[in-house]
């Protein structure tokens, strides 16, 4: 449900019809619904190890290299991208549990329905929302 929201969000915006504040409702409620059951997932060590028997490969039919350097690049790939992937999957684990907190899920759950049936009624929360002025 996540990923729909998130692609219903890029087809409202590349249409050009769209209310700003259900866009944010929408991304907020899709990343929310998404990246709960993905910081359970440890991807980094499958992309890290998936891109090093890659490069590894690419290496030896390429290059036609010995084990030892074989090894080298393996290794080398495999860590700096485990490291790099390591703090993507913390930084999304950390707004997947910042979301997930069951006050803030509460909330976005009651902006949703408010502004689903508002949208229905023909009027939105963006019209209750005072403007900002600098």
């Amino acid at each position: 449900m996540g990923i729909l929201a998130i692609v219903l969000v890029y087809l409202l915006f590349t249409s050009g019809h769209y209310d700003p504040f259900t866009l944010g409702i929408l991304v907020v409620a899709g990343l929310m619904l998404f990246l709960r059951p993905i910081k359970n997932i440890r991807w980094a060590a499958l992309v890290a190890l998936a891109v090093g028997l890659l490069a590894s490969y690419y290496a030896n039919s390429a290059y036609h290299v010995s084990t030892t350097v074989l090894i080298i690049i393996f290794v080398a790939s495999t860590l700096l991208l485990y490291l790099l992937f390591k703090f993507a999957e913390d930084l999304l684990g950390a707004i997947g549990s910042i979301l997930s907190f069951a006050p803030i899920a509460v909330i976005i759950g009651v902006a949703c329905i408010v502004q689903a049936i508002l949208i229905l009624m023909g009027i939105s929360l963006m019209g209750y929302i005072p403007p900002i002025h600098f």
